[in-house]
């Protein structure tokens, strides 16, 4: 299984073509050159690969927000367990 931080890297690698290597826990966004809309999209990235929503703040401070920023709010909202399915009732 992936860790947080894979899953995160993927997405960031795909959607930006930048090198793995290049996207450490402590490179910010802004040190990975991502523009101001390509930090929100990021944002819906995140939020659906790991069906969470994150806080509106604004972004005022998402580009000097670090890789492990993200992590550690992925960590904060993501539940262990996976959501409940509803049952059917008879």
């Amino acid at each position: 299984m992936k860790t947080i931080f894979e899953r995160v890297r993927a997405i960031i690698t795909k959607k930006y073509s930048l090198e793995p290597e290049r996207i450490t826990p402590e490179s910010t966004l802004e040190s990975l050159e991502l523009d101001s809309l390509d930090l929100i999209e990021l944002l819906f990235d995140v939020e659906d690969e790991f069906q969470i929503r994150l806080p509106r703040d604004g972004g005022s401070d998402l580009k000097t927000a670090t890789v492990q920023d993200i992590i550690d709010t992925i960590q904060k909202l993501a539940s262990p367990e996976p959501p409940l399915q509803h049952a059917e009732r008879h």
